[in-house]
């Protein structure tokens, strides 16, 4: 397939790339589904796992396609901080996304980096902060073998996480558009809302139903994303601001 618009889609802490792929039936024709696979998760789990942005960035730029083709980038949770770092290294190489789309995460500069260094040196407290969030089944937190293969890409993604505080306010060039839970106790909506610093051109914030991984409660953000992909490759945006905008967007 020649694809009119890519939609790119990175994963959180320890996930694959596999969560996203039921995401592509929401595409339009012409629309190409992108879930990159890390080093050392999901089928590139004998590689070594990554633990700092710029280094995933690299990995993650000639895998992205033709940089003819217009690409929305979505993340959630640690993914949407490697979406804001993909978004500003393609508009260093003035090739930039037409979008923009974060979940569960604040900027940069909101970040606790202490907190995710505090876990990636525990692995016992990091399996019970990552079971605590239901990410991962009960089953393969339970069986030691699956624990050590769960663990090892956790605790890179996490040192990744302890390293990514910025102070500086770097704004993107591009449509940004944020969505948190609003019952996630990671990175609540007003946190998310912090990301309007960093938005030349604010999309606003949607505030879902659910927790931390609210995304895969419901259909509304793979549908946003459809319809953004949509509206792309008929070469116009959607509204500036989603409906039921909590936090304002002035």
């Amino acid at each position: 397939m020649n694809a009119t618009v890519r939609l790119v889609c990175l994963p959180y802490a320890g996930g694959g790339a596999d969560v996203y792929r039921p995401w592509a039936s929401v595409l339009p024709a012409g629309g190409e589904l992108i879930a990159p696979e890390l080093p050392g998760h999901g089928r590139r789990l004998p590689e070594q796992p990554l633990d700092r942005a710029e280094d995933v960035v690299a990995d993650l730029l000639p895998r992205l396609g033709d940089p003819s083709t217009p690409l929305v980038v979505f993340g959630h949770s640690m993914g949407g901080l490697l979406a804001y770092e993909v978004c500003d290294a393609l508009d260093r190489l003035s090739t930039p996304p037409q979008a923009l789309v974060i979940s569960a995460m604040g900027p940069p500069d909101l970040v606790e980096p202490a907190v995710s260094r505090a876990l990636a040196e525990d692995p016992e407290a990091l399996l019970d902060h990552v079971a605590s969030l239901g990410s991962t089944p009960s089953p393969v937190l339970a069986d030691p073998g699956m624990r050590a293969l769960v663990l090892r890409p956790l605790q890179a993604d996490f040192r990744l996480l302890g390293r990514a505080r910025r102070t500086e306010v770097r704004e993107v060039p591009v449509p940004l558009y944020t969505f948190a839970g609003d019952q996630d106790p990671v990175h609540p909506a007003h946190e998310v809302a912090g990301w309007q610093r960093h938005a030349r051109r604010w999309g606003g914030l949607q505030v879902l139903p659910g927790d931390h991984f609210f995304p895969w409660h419901s259909d509304s953000v793979p549908r946003f994303l459809g319809g953004l992909v949509r509206s792309v490759a008929a070469g116009r945006t959607p509204a500036a601001v989603p409906p039921h905008d909590r936090y304002g967007t002035s």
